[in-house]
């Protein structure tokens, strides 16, 4: 059965319109809807087209909710999806505006995934492993993932970000062995995300020389501090303890045996 358009009043929220059918409110209906579907007053609807034109205002109403989600961050299809579905639970409506924004490429997983690459290697620290595990969670395909970082993050890129990453963290351990900054330095890059030979190459690539000379220095300070914390034990036991100590701190047997031995003197 056909009714008649009657009324069409404007809303005071910008863009959206009341339409009443034979003097009665029926439905409302936003701008791109009334114009889409060419709506007039006097115009004569019947079941099937309001029912339609409601189906029309709602895949509207949500490509303007999907529009604001989009308008101050870069969304992936996932996100967008799992947003719609708080507002929505008609699949068909949530799928055509997906579609209508990958048209227009308002949602494309790929610029996001490049863009987040981009973004990641411009702050200079962290690895592709990192990258993999946030794109992982933002529902990006592995495929791609793989593909945009073969193509932006090469090795030759990825080690000197981490060769700077462990020339920073390496200037701040005053205090510790060589081998315990080499240590704390890889697991730190491996933290990051870089693969542990990137990260081994990393560390090798600093000039560790002045570690090296100091080592003796640092060792034979801790040497004085742990045998005055081991005081109260005697002989072999007060040794033992004492080259655990250093040993935990990254020092080897020889460089430990050296220091007792000039403790001694």
């Amino acid at each position: 059965m056909a009714a008649t358009i009657t009324k069409i009043e404007a809303q005071k929220r910008k863009g959206r319109y009341n339409i009443y059918l034979d003097g009665a409110y029926a439905f409302p209906v936003s701008e791109d809807v009334l114009i889409k579907f060419q709506i007039f007053k006097g115009m004569e609807v019947d079941d099937q087209l309001q029912e339609t034109i409601k189906k029309a205002d709602q895949v509207s109403k949500l490509y303007s909710r999907a529009i604001d989600f989009l308008a101050h961050n870069l969304r992936t299809e996932f996100e967008v999806r799992e947003k719609l579905l708080t507002l929505s639970e008609d699949e068909d409506a949530i799928k055509e505006v997906i579609d209508r924004l990958k048209d227009q490429r308002l949602v494309d997983d790929q610029h996001y995934a490049q863009s987040y690459v981009v973004t990641v290697i411009r702050g200079r620290k962290n690895g592709p492993a990192w990258i993999r595990n946030h794109l992982k969670t933002k529902h990006i395909p592995e495929a791609m993932i793989d593909n945009t970082l073969t193509e932006l993050f090469n090795p030759e890129l990825q080690l000197e970000i981490a060769s700077e990453g462990a020339v920073k963290n390496i200037k701040l351990k005053k205090n510790d062995s060589l081998k315990m900054v080499q240590n704390k330095t890889k697991n730190l890059l491996a933290q990051r995300g870089f693969s542990f030979d990137i990260a081994s190459q990393a560390v090798q690539s600093v000039d560790l020389d002045e570690f090296a000379e100091r080592d003796s220095e640092i060792i034979d300070k801790l040497a004085k501090r742990y045998s005055r914390k081991y005081a109260k034990y005697q002989g072999y036991e007060r040794e033992q303890r004492l080259k655990q100590a250093l040993y935990a701190k990254g020092f080897s047997m020889d460089d430990i045996q050296g220091a007792i031995e000039r403790l001694a003197e």
